[in-house]
């Protein structure tokens, strides 16, 4: 029988996964194609309205009026205008996460729609009833989007970075270094590691006590949410041992902010007691007071301060961590004018003590600068305006209170005799002389004068009146700093010399002679000013507003953006 030879029919199960592969494939490049023309739809807007020859300036996107600077044409342009935020279908993911973090903005005291936070979210509603109208998305309206999505995340870091508010359109008494926040190079980070939470964490100051702030601005949230605290009405003065109905409000409002535990003596609520005691000092400490026990007009005054201005002093102290330097020396001294307080810091010692600053009229400016010599027993030049006003009626008077106070009046030439000149002929006015005070123990600047030239000429220096650091509050210099331990802090920043002993350094201020001691470690010194922070310990701090500096800055802080306020744009 012949065999038939027949060719080989091809399988209907293996034909079929072939074609639905090719198809897939087929699909999947129209997708992709469809997907490409829809990005260069965006792309192409994108450069229309971010061309490479347009000027800096305000351009219209969305709802919103942004500052097109150089920095966001720039970025668009280096990498072709293709968008960040957005694809077809509206928001990316990162464009997604973008509205949660804008809204973060408050809890550092900042305010969302200042970075185009409602223009942004009533865009991407648009956008979503457009889409489930199963209606095409206009390149256009993404676009803009886009625009306005890298204009927020620009302002929002660069007021991260460096503050929203300029302090020195602010306040005249103070320097802040005006540092650029590379905000391009961190857009360009982001893309490289898609996450934004760390990426916009990354401009905030790195410093552990701005975060441990921004959480207890989180816990006074809570506080405020539960009610706050009570009042305490006026009366008289509270002590230990004393009963009193206003001790049961005493207790429920340091139970409140945290002194307090909820323990209460059996039957006795009224009760002042040890345990109440313990509490009011913790308050005291806690909010620069006299720590005595006694609940008085002052410590009154500040336990009726409720918890929503507390919430303010918190979140304007943080923008005044955003004025400072994001890189600090190792070394490095700070002195907090509003606390009358000074912490030195060297690897892994820190020195603390109190200080007395500048009187309201005479205040205490704020800067940062380098420390760059000790002077021992040092000379005291008189400034113009305090030998005018406070020395010359005195001498005057009686020209022997000059040399009574160990002053030398000099010219030019050399010292001038008080007795030998017609004071009568001398006034405010004409004065043509200079004073000085010579070195001991009734200079003015004590023993130990410590110098980092700065534009206000202060300086921190000892002083003759020690019973002024006894006092709570501390104003009483003409803007210079008195310090109480400055034999230790000079110890501290001498330290790496070892020949430099205690022994050796009390030695050359007995001799009284005029010595100075070139400093070649770095050591920064910011003068700062705080009415609240969190201090090594962990515990929220609080003291006055002494300059009255709170009012003008939260008021600031809570203008929009637009028109002629002190604000900063992203330099």
């Amino acid at each position: 029988m012949m065999k038939l030879n027949r060719e080989p029919r091809s399988h209907p199960r293996k034909v079929l996964p072939t074609i639905f592969i090719i198809c897939s494939v087929l699909l999947t490049a129209l997708v992709l194609a469809t997907w490409a023309f829809a990005i260069d739809r965006i792309t192409d807007e994108l450069q229309r309205r971010l061309e490479s020859d347009r000027q800096p300036g305000e351009l219209r996107v969305g709802c919103e009026l942004i500052h097109a600077n150089a920095d966001l044409i720039a970025f668009y342009s280096e990498r072709q205008f293709a968008p960040l935020w957005v694809n077809e279908q509206g928001p990316n993911e990162l464009g997604k996460a973008l509205p949660g973090q804008l809204a973060d903005a408050r809890l550092h005291g900042l305010n969302p729609n200042d970075y185009h936070l409602h223009c942004i979210n009533a865009t991407i509603n648009r956008i979503n009833s457009i889409l489930s109208s199963r209606n095409e998305l206009e390149p256009k309206e993404l676009a803009d989007l886009d625009i306005m999505m890298t204009d927020s995340f620009m302002i929002y870091t660069s007021h991260l970075a460096t503050g929203k508010v300029d302090p020195e359109r602010l306040y005249p008494l103070w320097f802040s270094e005006k540092e650029k926040a590379n905000i391009v190079t961190g857009l360009n980070d982001l893309l490289q590691n898609g996450d934004l939470a760390e990426t916009i964490r990354n401009f905030a100051p790195s410093h552990e006590q701005y975060w441990r702030l921004v959480e207890a601005g989180q816990r006074m949230e809570q506080v405020i949410a539960a009610g706050g605290w009570p009042v305490l009405p006026q009366g008289q003065t509270l002590r230990p041992g004393d009963r009193n109905p206003h001790v049961i409000l005493l207790r429920e409002r340091l139970q409140a902010s945290g002194e307090s535990g909820k323990n209460v003596p059996a039957g006795e609520p009224d009760l002042y007691d040890t345990e109440l005691e313990v509490a009011v000092k913790k308050f005291q400490f806690r909010h620069g007071l006299a720590i005595d026990g006694a609940v008085g007009p002052n410590t009154r005054e500040e336990l009726n301060i409720p918890a929503e201005r507390r919430r303010q002093q918190i979140l304007l102290n943080l923008e005044r961590w955003r004025w400072l330097p994001h890189k600090w020396t190792d070394n490095y001294i700070i002195v907090n004018t509003a606390a009358f307080s000074l912490n030195a810091h060297r690897d892994n010692e820190n020195l603390s003590m109190r200080v007395i600053v500048g009187k309201d009229y005479q205040k205490t400016p704020v800067f940062s600068e380098t420390m760059r010599y000790i002077e021992i027993n040092p000379y005291w030049n008189v400034p113009r305006s305090i030998a005018v006003k406070e020395l010359l009626p005195q001498i005057k008077r009686n020209p022997g209170y000059a040399a009574g106070h160990n002053y030398q009046i000099l010219s030019g030439e050399g010292p001038i005799n008080p007795w030998l000149v017609d004071w009568s002929t001398i006034s405010a006015r004409n004065f043509p002389w200079r004073i000085r005070q010579k070195p001991g123990a009734k200079n003015a600047l004590g023993r130990i004068k410590f110098m980092f030239p700065n534009r206000f000429h202060v300086y921190m220096h000892d002083t003759p009146d020690r019973h002024l650091f006894k006092r709570a509050r501390r104003a009483f210099s003409h803007g210079c700093i008195r310090l109480e331990k400055p034999v230790d802090l000079a110890l501290l920043i001498l330290r790496d010399d070892p020949a430099w002993t205690r022994e050796r350094l009390e030695q050359l201020i007995q001799t009284g002679k005029r010595r100075v001691v070139n400093i070649d470690s770095a050591w920064m010194v910011h003068v700062l000013y705080w009415t609240s922070w969190v201090d090594e310990y962990g515990q929220l701090q609080f003291c006055p507003d002494i300059y009255d500096r709170d009012p003008v800055l939260w008021q600031a802080l809570n203008k929009n953006t637009g028109g002629e306020q002190p604000m900063r744009r992203p330099l």
